[in-house]
């Protein structure tokens, strides 16, 4: 993965001023078209009947947490539903109106967790606002 460095201004703590913290630097989203592409180049599957596949999982996966049903992936992890709501003093006051919000978290499984944590980060140096150079002055 790679990260670039970020100057930040921290107001809390017990040493608050400017300080540097890494950040990820994402590379553009990879939509459908391109995995299966990638899928079809390296197995005997074509392209459309992996489109197709992955279109049914993305249904699938979208029927089940909607359920309320966790979703396995095998190494990739799992999809798990999640619901936020509001605290009561009463189980009788609570209702579908104390429910915030819906949602879904994706797990990584042990595997993929051990994968992520061997990855090497590298450096990338980019000339965007915000983000700090080695060649910059440090302001006080």
């Amino acid at each position: 993965m790679r990260f670039v460095i970020v100057r930040r201004r921290i107001a809390v703590g017990t040493t608050p001023g400017i300080k540097y913290l890494a950040r990820i630097f994402r590379n553009e989203p990879i939509e459908f078209d391109r995995i299966a592409g990638e899928i079809a180049d390296i197995t005997t599957v074509s392209e459309p009947d992996i489109m197709a596949v992955l279109m049914s999982l993305e249904k699938v996966i979208k029927r089940h947490t909607i359920d309320g049903t966790t979703v396995k992936l095998g190494a990739l992890g799992y999809f798990e539903p999640t619901i936020s709501a509001k605290a009561v003093d009463t189980p009788d006051e609570v209702t579908i109106d104390t429910i915030r919000s819906l949602g879904v978290n994706f797990c990584p499984s042990v595997k993929f967790r051990k994968e992520l944590k061997d990855a090497k980060a590298k450096f990338v140096n980019l000339d965007i606002k915000g983000l700090y150079t080695p060649e910059e002055e440090i302001i006080p």
